[in-house]
């Protein structure tokens, strides 16, 4: 087998979350059909899926734009009506995998599906000890430290981490995007990719997201399209 050929190959790619972006969107927008959705692309490039009469929207954002925040390559937002402010919203850089966000994409779509006045995308259905135990199941070790919860994979390369906004003294220190996910390569450098949601996302879609992260199945991906720094640390690459 020529170099070339095997470049071109694809590989199972475990663990799943070093596999980074395979450079399309597709499987993110894939399940979201149906009446309730509406898909676009605009002048810029950007990619869009408008669900549920306007309250979801889910976007794909190449470029910069300053009206956008926090900054990152995929922005997914709720609101109660269209035009109406965002009730929380969520954002992942450009290599976080597109396998991983349309579990989350997937459940949100579910949750429009049932419709309502109150769907539970805008509800705060579930706990957050809901992500925990289901991480804990997966191997992974969960610790607190003051207000923040944290959860490390076995391999120490990813981490879940809740901090909660609360009110006092140390308001000014607390973070809107309570739930942060962030992937390395090792303990130096910046992150390979990183997920944000807002204190307001509803625990059952951080549970959907944090479940296809730390599930066990490999995702597929050409050598060539790996990030170079995590070839020595997938199996069998």
């Amino acid at each position: 087998m020529t170099h070339a050929t095997t470049a071109a190959a694809r590989i199972p790619v475990s663990p799943r979350y070093l596999a980074g972006s395979d450079g399309g969107g597709e499987a993110a927008f894939a399940l979201l059909t149906g009446p309730r959705w509406h898909k676009r692309q605009d002048e810029w490039g950007n990619y869009h899926a408008f669900g549920d009469q306007g309250r979801l929207h889910i976007g794909l954002i190449p470029g910069y734009c300053e009206m956008v925040e926090p900054i990152g390559l995929w922005h997914i937002e709720a609101r109660h009506e269209c035009g109406a402010p965002t009730v929380w919203r969520a954002a992942m850089s450009e290599h976080t995998p597109p396998e991983i966000i349309a579990a989350f994409t997937t459940a949100l779509g579910a949750d429009a599906e049932v419709g309502g006045d109150r769907p539970a995308y805008l509800s705060s259905t579930g706990h957050p000890d809901t992500v925990w135990r289901l991480l804990t199941e997966a191997g992974w070790r969960v610790s607190v430290s003051g207000f923040a919860i944290r959860a490390m994979a076995p391999d120490l390369l990813a981490e879940v981490t809740h901090t909660p906004p609360r009110h006092g003294p140390a308001f000014e220190q607390a973070r809107e995007e309570a739930w942060q996910v962030e992937v390395r390569a090792g303990d130096e450098g910046e992150a390979l990719w990183w997920a944000e949601f807002h204190s307001a996302t509803p625990a059952h879609l951080i549970a959907a997201f944090t479940t296809a992260l730390a599930s066990p199945e490999p995702l597929w991906r050409t050598q060539n399209a790996l990030p170079p720094q995590v070839r020595c640390l997938i199996n069998g690459v």
